[in-house]
């Protein structure tokens, strides 16, 4: 049985605690309810805004860092002891998995560069196009759909990272590091409901055309079982 570390990296809004608990439960929920899920996975949690991080790299067969609300570039006192982290986990070979500002921060760390982007809000399911495979991935799709909600991207990947998959409008969407690092700026653990709860208070920040018009891209289907199983396989290669 594989451990899982969740680097918890925000908390939720208050009126959702109730029925969401957290990022990381979010992400529980998520791989124990995959239909194609036939490895059991034991979680620990870690609270980095408080001052949590792993001590040692082997306390659990992979890491999977959360979005938050912050950005990369925040002066929070919590972000410069996860990158160095990040950094000291990486150079140990602990296996990495970023989702979103995980995602961001991962590639900000080793060496990439993540900032606020002038193309503005990605919100709703999009589409991005898959470029490059990880000699372990066993999936032929050419697209993968998720649902998004952020304002900053990764404009450069980290050295000897390869593009997983990208899109016009985020062109760094998914990324890889040989079987050590896996991150995806969409969120597989997001479900419809959860995204118009959480995105309907920022209608000002966003803009009514681009919110709604995410609101409707709900409608379509999105991979993120699949993305689910491609994490969980990533996690089964760890020794």
């Amino acid at each position: 049985m594989k451990y899982l570390g969740l680097l918890e990296t925000d908390d939720l809004y208050s009126d959702l605690l109730e029925d969401y608990k957290s990022y990381g439960t979010m992400f529980r929920h998520f791989f124990n309810s995959l239909p194609s899920r036939s490895h059991e996975l034991q979680y620990r949690h870690y609270q980095v805004k408080q001052g949590e991080l792993p001590q040692t790299f082997d306390e659990c067969d992979a890491y999977l860092i959360t979005g938050s609300k912050t950005g990369v570039y925040d002066n929070e006192r919590w972000i410069e002891p996860l990158s160095n982290w990040i950094k000291a986990a990486h150079d140990k070979g602990a296996p990495l998995i970023g989702i979103c500002f995980g995602h961001q921060v991962i590639a900000h760390s080793l060496g990439g560069y993540a900032q606020k982007s002038s193309k503005g809000w990605g919100v709703g399911v999009h589409m991005t196009t898959i470029e490059h495979r990880p000699a372990w991935l066993n999936d032929q799709r050419s697209h993968m759909r998720l649902i998004y909600s952020h304002q900053d991207q990764v404009e450069q990947l980290p050295p000897k990272a390869k593009r997983l998959a990208g899109s016009r409008f985020c062109n760094n969407a998914s990324f890889f590091i040989d079987d050590r690092v896996l991150t995806f700026q969409g969120h597989p653990e997001f479900t419809a409901e959860y995204f118009v709860r959480l995105l309907e208070r920022r209608r000002a920040a966003i803009g009514d055309e681009i919110l709604d018009a995410g609101f409707s891209s709900l409608d379509q289907p999105t991979d993120a079982d699949d993305i689910g199983a491609w994490i969980l396989e990533f996690i089964q290669l760890q020794r």
